[in-house]
């Protein structure tokens, strides 16, 4: 069995997908209908009361659910597994500190479940979701990839920045493991940007199955911030243990 059918068959089996559904539509003897690809995919979509929460608590929430997307007609799919929480105007690390409001960080100040792209080193994207605190938001850091693995690795070998060499088809948590790498798998850049996770037909959180215990998730420094900064040793990254796609531990 290939490497990306065996991880879609432990965490999503294929034989959900299969779903019969009632249709006034005449139909052949024998003959199945399906569910369209958007409507059979969202089905698991989250309640829009998950995003009523603080920075903090979404941040932890996120642990566990799939980020999904929608490339071209194919579904990517990956367990989050590492977020950073920026909770906004008193949080000195983060880009709405001391209540800025720019166009540039505009998503932070909209209704929580909203897109953040954000370029860095001019080649690079991060994505953050807006959260219910004014100017907060959550750094999604790193994801283990369960669909659409041969995509994502693509997707990775086109960028301008690709590694010369990779062992993706044997080590496929290498894909997202980091904020960076997980845009690239997943095709996010600016064209997400201020795009809301609620409605989106390309791109969404779905609720899991996946329980973690408390001890499975671990609360660290975030990555990237300097040492002078006043806020560099808050435990505001969070991620799950035992995942190989964590980036830092």
């Amino acid at each position: 069995m290939s490497t990306e059918k065996r991880y879609i068959s432990k965490y999503f089996p294929i034989n959900k997908l299969n779903k019969k559904v009632k249709t006034n539509k005449p139909k052949l003897k024998n003959e199945i209908i399906q569910l369209p690809v958007n409507q059979m995919v969202r089905s698991r979509l989250i309640d829009s009361n998950f995003w009523k929460q603080s920075t903090i608590d979404l941040a932890k929430a996120l642990l566990g659910k799939y980020l999904c997307r929608s490339v071209n007609g194919t579904i990517l799919k990956a367990i989050i597994v590492e977020t950073e929480a920026y909770l906004g105007a008193e949080d000195h690390a983060s880009y709405s500190f001391g209540g800025r409001r720019t166009e540039a960080n505009e998503p932070m100040y909209l209704p929580a479940g909203t897109c953040f792209t954000r370029m860095t080193y001019g080649v690079y994207y991060c994505f953050n979701i807006s959260s219910n605190d004014e100017g907060g938001a959550v750094l999604l850091r790193a994801a283990e990839p369960i669909e659409g693995l041969e995509k994502m690795s693509q997707l990775r070998r086109l960028h301008p920045k690709a590694p010369r060499k990779d062992k993706f088809e044997e080590k496929p948590y290498q894909l997202a493991n980091g904020p960076s790498k997980l845009c690239i798998a997943f095709d996010i850049d600016s064209k997400l940007n201020k795009a809301s996770l609620l409605v989106d037909p390309n791109i969404w959180i779905e609720d899991s199955n996946i329980l973690h215990k408390n001890n499975e998730m671990i609360s660290r420094t975030r990555v990237g911030i300097s040492a002078s900064n006043l806020w560099s040793d808050k435990l505001l990254r969070f991620y799950l243990n035992n995942y190989q796609s964590v980036s830092k531990k």
